[in-house]
């Protein structure tokens, strides 16, 4: 192990001199700052060696860790079974903030680790997290000490070694996956499926011995399970499902879901609720983002009533804005468009007349509003003066509250048992 990647565990810097800076954002209850400070809470110690991890956006006063104990519990499993001499291509799937991709980079001088996520933030949390971990030392012998990472709308390239699947929240998320990996496994292909117990279905193991090949299951440990399969190479597939299409309600129009976008099957209930109040036909707008578009029901919708403003469809998900693209395409839709996978509006300089936003209320397997808060404050950036963001939520997230710490009006427009839908403006 290389001298920059050991960090020395020990803080022996009284308190009072240690530095802490933070940058406060407009709401209190989502505190983010883009620099860290070492704590106990961020360091990871793995079969591999000890790495500086941090969530991206990197939030004030919160419980949850980069990594968990399904991370932890497959390192130690490879540990145990990698050859270093012989096992150096590795493929990391769904890793959130890189604890399963950083402590692999010094296994052998030519490890090549390779990271495929559908998540835009998780691949900014494992670039942040590198920095960290390698802030001036990127190279060694001329090898690359980097991870590298694709999207999941691109597929990897070669055959891997060793795969680590960190099992997602949707099935058929994973069904995308294994039948795209199984083209870049050999005989010798170590493959390891981890997760937290509560999240493992029946039927997720099942799906690898469908598709990859014979499958046990580890013991459960600190809560979680490995899914350890075997490859086999001539093992009979099913046909691949086909892709969801559902209507646009009052619309002639189809709706494309690909695999990991949020109501498969059919138009979700907020949705359907929000469709009669998105004030795309008011005079001045002549700029819609559909934020957080998911297969771009909210956007498309709006170009039914308003024909010339240019619409933004963007998505942390690269499926879920290759969805809305396709979506948009396939309805022959007239509105100038453009689609960005990103992090909220993070990459996003232009601003909108009208910023339409069903957010969702987990990332992954946590569940938490603050996602939706970074994308009010987000929004309440990029509104022009005469601006507006609706937002539809559940109304027991009550998200009158936060909105009202970053808009100057807040009102409820419509509301029904389950669902409110709101009007921000600056």
């Amino acid at each position: 192990m290389s001298g920059f990647f050991m960090r020395e565990k020990n803080n022996n810097t009284p308190p009072e001199h240690r530095k802490k800076t933070s940058r406060k954002t407009m709401s209190d209850t989502n505190q983010t700052t883009d620099e860290t400070t070492n704590n106990r809470d961020n360091q990871f110690e793995s079969a591999f060696g000890h790495v500086i991890l941090e969530r991206y956006p990197l939030q004030k006063r919160t419980p949850m860790r980069a990594w968990n104990a399904a991370d932890e519990l497959a390192l130690a499993h490879l540990k145990e079974h990698i050859k270093p001499e012989k096992h150096h291509r590795i493929l990391t799937i769904n890793d959130n903030c890189g604890a399963l991709a950083l402590p692999l980079l010094n296994l052998v001088v030519n490890t090549h680790v390779t990271s495929w996520s559908d998540s835009v933030s998780s691949q900014k949390a494992i670039e942040r997290n590198t920095e960290r971990n390698f802030q001036q030392i990127i190279t060694r012998d001329g090898q690359q000490k980097v991870p590298t990472l694709i999207p999941s709308t691109q597929e990897p390239e070669g055959f891997f070694d060793v795969v680590i699947i960190q099992i997602p929240k949707t099935l058929s998320l994973l069904e995308y996956q294994l039948r795209t990996l199984r083209d870049h496994l050999t005989n010798h292909s170590i493959i390891i499926g981890c997760g937290m117990v509560k999240h493992l279905q029946h039927s997720f193991t099942e799906l690898f011995e469908q598709l990859v090949g014979p499958t046990v299951t580890s013991l459960a440990k600190k809560k979680a399970r490995l899914i350890l399969p075997t490859f086999n190479p001539d093992l009979a597939l099913a046909p691949a499902p086909k892709t969801n299409q559902y209507s646009l309600e009052e619309w002639p129009l189809t709706l494309t879901n690909l695999s990991n976008v949020f109501a498969q099957s059919k138009l979700d209930i907020g949705t359907r609720f929000f469709l009669p109040n998105l004030g795309a036909d008011q005079q001045h707008v002549r700029t819609i983002f559909d934020l957080g578009c998911g297969n771009g029901a909210l956007g498309i919708a709006a170009s039914q009533t308003n024909k010339e403003a240019h619409i933004l469809f963007c998505d942390d998900s690269y499926l879920a804005v290759k969805s809305a693209e396709q979506s948009f395409h396939d309805n022959s839709i007239s509105n100038p468009a453009s689609f960005k996978a990103m992090d909220c509006l993070s990459d996003e300089q232009r601003k909108a007349d009208l910023i339409l936003c069903n957010p969702p209320f987990h990332q992954n397997n946590t569940v938490g509003t603050h996602i939706a808060l970074r994308m009010f404050q987000q929004a309440q950036q990029h509104l022009t003066e005469q601006g507006e963001l609706r937002v539809v939520g559940n109304r027991h997230l009550d998200y009158r509250i936060p909105l009202k710490r970053l808009f100057k009006t807040v009102n409820i427009l419509d509301s029904n048992k389950k669902f409110s839908i709101y009007q921000a403006l600056n």
